[in-house]
């Protein structure tokens, strides 16, 4: 008998009443869902997602494996192992679980989640990671499954789960245990992938994040999506900026021009924005209008030592140096 189910069955026997209580009710996510139907099919299962027979300890690895090979990543959870697994825990943390799919050149958008965006995202096969906590608080027993399918006429989920594929889960069980792992998801999908149900500041981070470990191209083209898919959201568009910044000044102050009118609710963010711009602008020859755009971002933040930097730097430039960047108007900020 495994470890968890001598656990499971002492805790029946001695704490009945305590989770024959739990049982009675309906979890709140559980609540919602049933009362809110998202708009999705009633019933779905991802097709094909691959299965791997769960190894002890390797859920981790394991689930990663299934998704990375629904994505055409050949890898075995063995090969995946070595980079995530902790023998001392026996298990993979979670930040582990999102480095190796960033290594992958996958966007791993991972977050505190709920029930509708999960089956919503399964709606739009993205199989996707959860944590589960399949014991109690004071004793955890911390597990790992990839979300395949769900039924919302008979209340369940379905799940590749450690040696089950496709196992069946009660949907208001499947909230407990996913509860008590704080409903934490993965959802490691190609940068060509973007779904309505992502929120744009994780999705656009997680994009920010592939960049900062070399992952440019990958990292570039989900910036590129961010913009189509929240196209009034700044930061998509300040980030490539900065990626360009050091490569090609012009398209740096292209994609700086193109997120001029989406930073004016805060002034510290309109601010940063437009000194960047004047940066780019001045290393692209454009020294009049780097000075008309820094002097804006000075109204707003005028003892700000990097921008007065940035000013001085602008100033020092020659006049005889040709613009390379069409002209965009600054009356967006006003």
């Amino acid at each position: 008998m495994s470890r968890i189910s001598m656990f499971t069955k002492a805790i029946c026997i001695t704490g009945f009443c305590l989770f024959l209580s739990g049982c009675l009710s309906v979890p709140p996510q559980t609540a919602i869902l049933l009362a809110n139907p998202p708009d999705i099919s009633a019933r779905y299962q991802i097709p094909e997602v691959p299965f791997y027979p769960q190894e002890d300890y390797f859920c981790g690895p394991t689930t990663l494996a299934e998704v990375f090979n629904f994505y055409g990543i050949s890898k075995t959870p063995q090969q995946i192992a070595p980079a995530l697994f902790i023998p001392d825990l026996q298990g993979s943390l979670q930040i582990e679980m999102v480095a190796a799919a960033r290594q992958q050149g996958l966007l791993a958008y991972a977050e505190p989640g709920n029930l509708t965006q999960l089956l919503s995202l399964v709606s739009e096969d993205i199989p996707v990671i959860i944590l589960q906590n399949l014991s109690t608080s004071w004793y955890p027993m911390w597990h790992y499954a990839v979300v395949t399918g769900y039924d919302l006429d008979h209340q369940q989920v379905v799940l590749h789960s450690g040696t089950d594929k496709n196992r069946i889960a009660e949907l208001k069980v499947f909230e407990r245990t996913w509860l008590r792992g704080q409903y934490w998801l993965l959802a490691a999908v190609p940068v060509d992938k973007v779904s309505s149900h992502f929120d744009r500041f994780i999705y656009t981070s997680a994009a920010q994040d592939l960049l900062s470990i070399g992952q440019s191209t990958p990292g570039v083209n989900a910036l590129k999506n961010a913009t189509r898919q929240w196209p009034d959201y700044w930061l998509s568009y300040f980030l490539l900026g900065n990626y360009y910044l050091a490569i090609d000044n012009a398209k740096a102050a292209f994609w700086y021009q193109q997120g001029l009118s989406y930073t004016a609710k805060q002034a510290e963010q309109q601010a940063a924005y437009l000194n960047n711009y004047a940066y780019s602008l001045s290393v692209a020859g454009c020294k009049l209008r780097a000075i008309e755009t820094i002097d804006k971002a000075l109204k707003l933040q005028p003892e700000d030592d990097n921008m007065l930097n940035t000013k001085n730097d602008i100033e020092k430039m020659s006049d005889n140096v040709r613009c390379s960047v069409n002209e965009t108007p600054l009356g967006a900020f006003n």
